[in-house]
């Protein structure tokens, strides 16, 4: 609809200059509560002020002006509104541009960082990370069809005591084969079992962890090259299920680099020119952090703020997570100048996000970028809620592998001619897209109940529903038997037409509004609604059995153009849409 908006925004504005004399720079045009009825109303208190006359005359002025306008079918007056009814002949213009020219967006030049997951080396992917690495690639996909240059990075967690209790534990009970085969499960069977002896003999064994930091610190050879082989197998094994959801980072630039230790790089990214020691000293040095009697550094924050305080570099001299964010922030404006850098990490992340904004700023670090953190809200099980720490969590492939499970059965239920091939291939689209889109259509913001039987439907908002329709318009296409790839007399003639074709138009603008909070579900909630607009236009519109042939080409086109625009939303959601059920 911004074509036709922009359309009706000139011809008011012309208007408005030509028989008020007044000049506006724009318009803000508004969808009327009566969608079926009116297309936009303009609020005509604007003007009250200028004119010296009560909204609803200046209203109907301008109604009687807009009744001789080609572009427009019909005006009405409801108190201070002008309410607009586009001509349909300008509906079938706009639908020839869009189907015949094949517009794409506009370029820009702007530059996002989104930073995402925050997951640790040692511990499974689980259900929880469903949640940002799908919205995450979800937002990168939707700015780069905007025409944004996006660097996406996955900032895993890969330093603290707990790589030090990995490296001590792994000399301890070493197993290089297990290492390789599935090194993040590894990884956990070693920390739960280091921890469960540090609780027995804490005291023995505190010595020999720090003396492996004291190792690593120092860039000793057997300690760097552990620390590059449990990355290296901890990558490897978080992209392999990342995979099966679509989901690719740019970068995996892990916490260590930030320390500036100097240990090899696991991808083709900046050297690291600023590391945390260096931030402690500029924050020292710009007064924005303080230096206690113990050696420990805190930041305390104005009281307007009203961020608490917190510490930057412990007693030991090492290093607060705050620390690591804030040299990731100077790392990003520094190497890559963003407009905006977006955090897609969950809503507990809050107050230290505040932090580092309040920090950088403080800093001038971000002059011009802005830093927004697309919080999330939690999953918690229909019966009991999850711990990471107790391990009351359904893991990600586990979750994955039952859910095919759970589309087989299904899939054999309502089919009994399925070759094994295409059975094994729609099961791993069907469930494991429905679970992405299950949770990308909740608001990102919403503490949400994993249950099987929510989204094992094929009813409502679901991704079944949007994809029996997509089946649906694909068989119309083939059935046709005809060309419709070239130009038609035919006007639209039914609401049913007219409706479809705007909700088509919606798809730039929803892209844009999805970008303005960074939220995945407006995407979805869009697919859902331009689908029951197409099953009212499929239900009560003559297409294969038109007579006209005029019409029927129009109609084709527009089925087409549903098909096309269906199947762009859900590239962008990063799930398949297969042209069989």
């Amino acid at each position: 609809m911004i074509e036709i908006e922009k359309k009706i925004e000139k011809l008011l504005i012309d208007i408005i200059d030509r028989d008020f004399n007044i000049k506006l720079d724009l318009v803000n045009l508004e969808l009327p509560p009566k969608k079926d009825l009116w297309d936009f109303s303009f609020w005509c208190f604007v003007l009250s002020k200028e004119l010296k006359k009560n909204p609803n005359e200046i209203a109907n002025i301008l109604s009687n002006i807009l009744e001789n306008e080609l572009l427009i079918e019909k005006t009405g007056v409801v108190w201070p509104y002008l309410n607009l009814t586009i001509n349909k002949t300008i509906y079938r213009d706009i639908f020839s541009d869009l189907f015949f020219s094949k517009k794409d967006i506009i370029k820009n030049n702007k530059t996002i960082v989104i930073d995402y997951i925050w997951a640790n080396v040692w511990k499974p992917l689980h259900i929880w990370h469903m949640c940002t690495p799908n919205q995450w690639q979800v937002m990168i996909n939707v700015y780069r069809v905007l025409w944004y240059n996006v660097i996406s990075d996955s900032h895993i967690w890969d330093w603290w005591i707990i790589f030090w209790k990995l490296i001590t534990a792994y000399k301890k009970w070493w197993d290089k084969n297990k290492l390789e085969e599935d090194a993040v499960n590894y990884l956990l069977e070693l920390y739960i079992k280091i921890t469960s002896e540090t609780e027995v003999i804490w005291e023995e064994l505190e010595n020999e962890i720090r003396n492996e930091f004291k190792k690593l610190s120092l860039w000793e050879k057997e300690s760097v090259e552990l620390w590059s082989m449990f990355t290296k197998y901890s990558i490897l094994s978080m992209n392999k299920q990342l995979e099966r959801l679509n989901v690719k980072p740019d970068f995996n630039i892990w916490e260590s680099f930030y320390e500036g230790l100097w240990l090899p790089k696991m991808g083709d990214y900046p050297d690291l020119e600023f590391d945390m020691k260096s931030i402690v000293f500029e924050l020292l040095d710009k007064n924005i952090a303080t230096k206690n009697e113990d050696w420990s550094v805190w930041i305390i924050f104005e009281e307007k703020t009203k961020i608490p305080s917190c510490i930057l570099q412990k007693r030991d001299w090492t290093h607060w997570y705050l620390a690591s964010d804030l040299a990731a922030v100077k790392y990003r404006v520094t190497n890559w100048n963003p407009d905006k850098i977006i955090y897609f990490v969950d809503s507990r992340q809050q107050l230290h996000l505040k932090q580092v904004f309040e920090v950088s700023r403080k800093a001038w670090w971000i002059n011009q970028t802005e830093l927004f953190h697309a919080y999330n809200g939690f999953i918690s099980l229909k019966d009991w809620a999850m711990s990471t720490r107790k391990w009351r969590i359904i893991k990600l492939d586990s979750l994955l592998n039952e859910a095919e499970k759970r589309a087989e059965k299904i899939i054999l239920e309502k089919r009994d001619d399925i070759s094994w091939d295409e059975l094994v291939k729609l099961s791993k689209i069907i469930w494991i897209w429905a679970i992405k889109y299950w949770y990308l259509k909740k608001s990102r913001e919403t503490d949400v109940i994993f249950d099987w039987d929510e989204f094992m439907t094929f009813d409502g908002n679901s991704w079944p529903y949007i994809q029996y329709a997509y089946v649906r318009a694909i068989r119309i296409l083939e059935k046709s038997w005809i060309s419709f790839e070239e130009k038609t007399s035919a006007n639209f003639s039914s609401n049913e037409e007219v409706e479809l074709l705007k909700s088509i138009l919606n798809f730039e603008s929803i892209l844009i509004k999805s970008t303005h909070n960074n939220t995945p579900h407006v995407i979805c909630e869009y697919t859902y609604k331009l689908t029951k607009v197409f099953s009212s236009f499929y239900n009560n519109i003559h297409i294969l059995s038109e007579e006209d042939i005029d019409t029927k080409i129009l109609r084709l086109q527009l089925v087409s153009k549903f098909a096309e625009t269906i199947k762009k939303s859900f590239s962008i959601l990063w799930i398949d849409m297969p042209e069989k059920m």
